[in-house]
């Protein structure tokens, strides 16, 4: 039996169809007001959304809309891909050359510290930085859970980008350091 909800998932795939297909062409420049198509797009994609919130509640709906959008998307680009000659000019395949020793051993070290550095800072820092919170452990804990990956990504942001790598190894283990003694004194 056909319900409410089945004819507001169709609704809200077409809406979603063609808020895209309008994004798509305005993006591609085959639309001439591109300002109000971009509206009226924006709208079209909002309204599926709603629609997906309607049929499946407002937990899963708005999840369901940013998965199915993608997917719509996915159906344009392939539908309108082709392959760019190359004004009738060969192209040699590139060579595979191998890195330098030194690149090699750069780029562990900013793993190293990156990763697994990265990620014992955080958590140290984290939990013992939360362990003297005023709250209920849970709360805490919850409280930790979330930052955690939050943290290690910020530090992981900071050992990628500085150009010296020293800093952040130091700043991370020196950080490290300071959050395990307060997690284990």
């Amino acid at each position: 039996m056909i319900t409410v909800d089945f004819f507001a998932m169709l609704a809200a795939v077409v809406a979603a169809g063609l808020g895209v297909a309008l994004l798509y062409a305005s993006w591609r420049k085959r639309i001439r007001q591109k300002r109000a198509v971009c509206w009226i797009a924006w709208l079209l994609v909002a309204t599926s959304i709603g629609l997906w919130a309607f049929a499946t509640g407002p937990e899963f709906g708005p999840v369901i809309a940013l998965l199915v959008l993608p997917m719509v998307a996915w159906v344009f680009v392939g539908a309108n891909g082709h392959v760019r000659s190359h004004n009738g000019r060969s192209q040699e395949p590139a060579r595979l050359e191998l890195p330098r020793l030194r690149a090699i051993g750069r780029h562990a070290a900013i793993f190293l510290v990156s990763v697994p550095l990265a990620a014992c800072a955080s958590t140290l820092l984290v939990l013992g930085g939360t362990l003297h919170l005023p709250w209920q452990e849970v709360d805490r804990l919850a409280l930790a859970v979330l930052l955690i990956p939050f943290v290690w990504g910020l530090f992981s942001f900071w050992a990628t980008a500085d150009p010296r790598l020293s800093r952040p190894a130091l700043g991370l283990a020196v950080g490290g350091t300071l959050g395990g003694m307060l997690l284990f004194t």
